[in-house]
């Protein structure tokens, strides 16, 4: 395999990671970076940066660019995880863990049970923890599907009980809302529903999002990872300044942080996607996935579970097949080399070509899996998957195929 950056450790070596500077950097979209660069660069005198298309703005158009930056959904959220909520050192680290598995839609996809043993507490203690997100700007922050993310900001309104109790009823009912319609508070329930974020995050989403791959993969005789480093920023370290000043010898470092950080962040997800691209080579030869977890790869580059958890976050390769984010390449084990995205898959195709007339039931498409893999599974895993995937029951398709014929 080649390439065409060459990964150094040394930096990383004897480097003191400050976390209020590493993560927040290496969780950053990469078009993200000279935004933040730029934040910095105001408040410490000792760090210049230029950007690569900073030649693209006027001086007008520049300086209104900084006027819309925007603290991220990982700062506001990482800034309220202190007392009275997360009086504890224990409560304020189990929380850090519960956000670094908050993805960009706001719902927590991560998995209490592992969270509790990285963090040596019982898994009720995380889950009661997560509970209390629900305090937590943006409301419904930290939830893990929509109904859920509905109650959480209900929690934060001051309605009368009746009132509460009939909106929470109507929530926990969402797809079959009109069954209330006659209720004489019907259309307060609803008033309030509508005016919920959905996701969560919804406000810290671009409207005009676009991707920027951070990565290319080719494939060819050889398969080649190329970085995207348009968007890096060249930082360089000014000292004009002789003051012995503890101040300034802060700021000084703080400077040499981020630009160990900034190196550091390019070697590690360097590293990151050369492993998952080697693990994953079938898929880029257009085949399925594999099983692959964060946990292995953590183990593999080094760091915490959680850490590879927020590398993954917002990232993206672009390859022959398209563009996809780092998260989708793991992908949990269903039997050997079999992963649970090649089954989902599979049952997206079966779908696909069904019977308008005749839809499969969740029995036919356990069937069609068992013996397309020679596998045994049981029909519940299949329609967590088909929830999953989205996809409507057997009964609910054949309506939508009659309404639509």
């Amino acid at each position: 395999m080649s390439s065409t950056f060459n990964l150094s450790t040394t930096q990383k070596q004897g480097l003191q990671l400050s976390l209020r500077l590493w993560l927040p950097l290496l969780q950053a979209p990469l078009q993200d970076l000279e935004t933040i660069f730029k934040e910095h660069s105001f408040d410490n005198p000792f760090l210049e940066y230029k950007s690569s298309f900073e030649s693209n703005y006027s001086s007008g158009e520049f300086i209104e660019d900084i006027n819309l930056y925007e603290e991220s959904l990982f700062d506001i959220v990482s800034a309220q995880i202190e007392a009275p909520l997360f009086p504890t050192p224990g409560s304020q680290k189990v929380a850090n863990e519960i956000l670094s598995y908050i993805n960009t839609d706001g719902y927590f996809d991560g998995d209490t049970e592992s969270i509790a043993e990285k963090c040596n507490v019982t898994k009720e203690f995380v889950e009661s923890i997560r509970q209390r997100f629900a305090y937590l700007d943006p409301a419904g922050i930290g939830a893990r599907d929509l109904v859920e993310s509905f109650m959480f900001q209900l929690s934060q309104i001051p309605i009368d009980e009746e009132l509460n109790l009939f909106t929470q009823k109507v929530i926990q009912n969402i797809k079959n809302i009109d069954k209330y319609h006659k209720h004489h508070r019907f259309e307060e329930a609803t008033d309030l529903i509508q005016r919920f974020k959905s996701p969560p995050a919804v406000d810290y989403q671009e409207e005009n999002s676009y991707i920027v791959p951070d990565f290319f993969v080719d494939v060819s005789n050889d398969i080649t990872v190329t970085m995207n480093s348009s968007y890096y920023p060249d930082i360089t370290i000014k000292d004009p300044f002789k003051s012995k000043n503890d101040e300034l010898k802060s700021k000084l470092k703080e400077a040499r942080d981020l630009v160990n950080l900034l190196e550091l962040r390019k070697s590690t997800l360097y590293k990151l996607v050369l492993i998952i691209v080697e693990k994953q080579m079938s898929f880029f030869i257009g085949s399925e996935l594999k099983p692959m977890t964060m946990a292995q790869v953590a183990e593999e580059i080094g760091f915490e579970e959680s850490t590879i958890s927020r590398a993954v976050s917002n990232k993206y390769i672009k390859c022959d097949r398209g563009i996809f984010s780092l998260k989708s390449f793991f992908t949990n084990a269903v039997s050997k080399n079999l992963s649970s995205s090649e089954i989902k898959n599979y049952i997206q195709n079966l779908i696909e070509n069904e019977k308008n007339e005749e839809p499969l039931t969740d029995q036919d498409l356990v069937e069609s899996v068992m013996k397309r893999y020679n596998m045994k599974m049981v029909r519940r895993t299949i329609t967590k998957y088909r929830k999953l995937l989205d996809i409507p029951s057997s009964k609910e398709r054949k309506k939508i195929y009659k309404v639509r014929s």
